[in-house]
């Protein structure tokens, strides 16, 4: 699960992915949105929904007011299977266990990890190995455009759920995930050599009308 969180005012929203990893392709299995939602509720949808599907991983996005949720699902709560980051010098954000100094119960969103998650999400949606099956995930998506060297929302539209899976795309590159799951990410998309993403395509170039056939390409009739 991997989880945004807001203040539950009526404007940005609280809510989360849940994501089938067993094997790839990765799967969207379950989501929440709400925005009008406060931390404290929130953390208790957080621990039901993650009891329920198989004490879930929980990666909790702590910029703001998310570490309130993370301390409520570990202290009050007792939850156990929260993911954990630590900095690692200039490759920037590590998962790990929760071993160790200096260890968040979340991850604090960086520059860095934004641009790998991005880079990462786009390669598994381009070769189908994260399925999106939610519409509200999808309008996003549709509004999640470049802005300089980073990418937004569009004006006027939302990407907590989008950033929900910019954070699990980047989780998918780490080193503990690897070990977690025993599935290499990037290795497989790269095995998708651009002959099978061709053989993928539909083909074209010629259509069939019965006895005859159009060349498309300069009109010519065979």
């Amino acid at each position: 699960m991997c989880i945004d969180v807001a203040r539950g005012k009526g404007l940005d929203y609280s809510c989360f992915s849940v994501i089938d990893i067993s094997q790839m392709p990765y799967k969207q299995v379950g989501v929440y949105r709400d925005n009008l939602i406060g931390p404290i509720d929130f953390a208790s949808v957080v621990f039901r929904i993650g009891k329920l599907y198989n004490e879930a991983g929980v990666l909790i996005e702590i910029n703001d007011i998310g570490e309130q949720v993370s301390d409520v699902l570990l202290m009050d709560y007792g939850y156990e299977n929260i993911l954990y980051t630590a900095n690692n010098g200039r490759a920037g954000k590590i998962l790990t266990g929760g071993f160790g100094k200096r260890v968040d119960n979340g991850i604090r969103t960086t520059k860095l990890v934004k641009a790998t998650g991005c880079s990462m999400l786009k390669m598994l949606i381009e070769q189908d190995q994260l399925i999106i099956q939610d519409q509200d995930t999808i309008e996003e998506l549709s509004r999640f455009s470049k802005k300089k060297n980073s990418f937004e929302a569009e004006a006027g539209f939302h990407d907590d759920l989008v950033m929900n899976l910019v954070l699990f795309a980047w989780m998918t590159e780490q080193p503990y995930f690897k070990d977690m799951t025993d599935i290499n990410t990037l290795v497989k998309l790269r095995e998708k050599t651009e002959e099978q993403i061709e053989e993928e395509l539909l083909p074209f170039g010629f259509v069939d009308v019965g006895d005859e056939f159009y060349y498309e390409d300069d009109g010519l009739r065979l």
